[in-house]
């Protein structure tokens, strides 16, 4: 995976901040959080988090990420000119706008060509970690995965991350289009996910959808609409009017050991039964 294409981030150089920050995490000892990098235009690229992580700070991640890469300002900066103003700004952007410290826009060159968000310590901790990160911008140094010790649960992050590298080496050995992968708990909270170079934005929400969707019924995705053996209108429920993420569309399958459900994997970026094929043949491999 490249670092960048035309100063552009990609998923290998966005893996490779998230790993130094997790490193600076684990190193000073800093509570479990979630990290977070986007794009230029604020759209997710790769996010991880560490076992014990809280579910909050996955979206306050993102959004932190997203803030500092839309309004091309750090948190800690826009925490300073918007003082006593914050307010206004965060109904102007639905909530997302996040002027604590922690979120970091990406510069390369004269331009922002993304964000770093983290979420999980104090502010400062918060800001030091992302600081990190960024830092790896300039590290011609390879850094290797981080693989934690699981001290309680057998699906964490190690297990997350194997099994969405898995899936995008099937995308490419099978030359289907760019994908997003996303891996969650038996909750549907993301604990990985990662949007593949060229892979359309929209895909970022589908992949997270679908594996929610599993996760949350316990079945693959496009299943859902006959859950119980009725369909969704038998409950006076359809997928539009219950809950905004129940995406009954192909492409998220539960992930399952000895009967007991233990988060899910949603593609998304081909067709549905192309999705569905890559979910079912990562997980026969892991």
């Amino acid at each position: 995976m490249s670092m960048l294409i035309d100063s552009k981030l990609t998923l290998g150089y966005s893996l490779k901040m998230i790993r130094v920050m997790i490193r600076f995490s684990e190193m000073n000892h800093i509570l479990a959080g979630s990290f977070a990098v986007v794009d230029e235009g604020g759209h997710l690229i790769a996010l991880e988090t560490r076992d014990g992580r809280l579910a909050a700070t996955v979206d306050i991640a993102i959004d932190k990420a997203w803030t500092a890469a839309t309004m091309k300002a750090s948190g800690r900066l826009l925490e300073v000119i918007s003082r006593g103003q914050g307010w206004r700004l965060n109904v102007k952007h639905k909530g997302r706008l996040t002027i604590i410290p922690g979120a970091i826009p990406v510069i390369y060159g004269r331009s922002v060509i993304g964000g770093i968000g983290h979420s999980g310590g104090s502010a400062e901790e918060d800001l030091l970690i992302a600081q990190a990160g960024l830092a790896a911008l300039y590290d011609g140094e390879a850094i290797p995965p981080i693989y934690e010790n699981k001290k309680t649960d057998f699906f964490g992050v190690e297990y997350s991350r194997k099994i969405a590298y898995e899936a995008i080496k099937y995308i490419m050995t099978k030359k289907y289009s760019p994908s997003t992968i996303a891996v969650v708990d038996r909750w549907g909270e993301l604990v990985a996910l990662y949007r593949m170079d060229e892979a359309p934005v929209g895909t970022v929400e589908l992949a997270r959808d679908k594996a929610w969707t599993a996760a949350a019924f316990a079945m693959d995705s496009e299943k859902v609409v006959s859950f119980g053996n009725k369909d969704l209108a038998n409950y006076g429920l359809n997928s539009v009017n219950w809950n905004e993420r129940l995406t009954p569309v192909a492409g998220g399958i539960p992930i399952k050991i000895g009967g007991r459900v233990l988060g899910a994997l949603g593609i998304a970026g081909s067709s549905p039964e192309t999705d569905k094929e890559v979910a079912e043949e990562t997980l026969k491999k892991v």
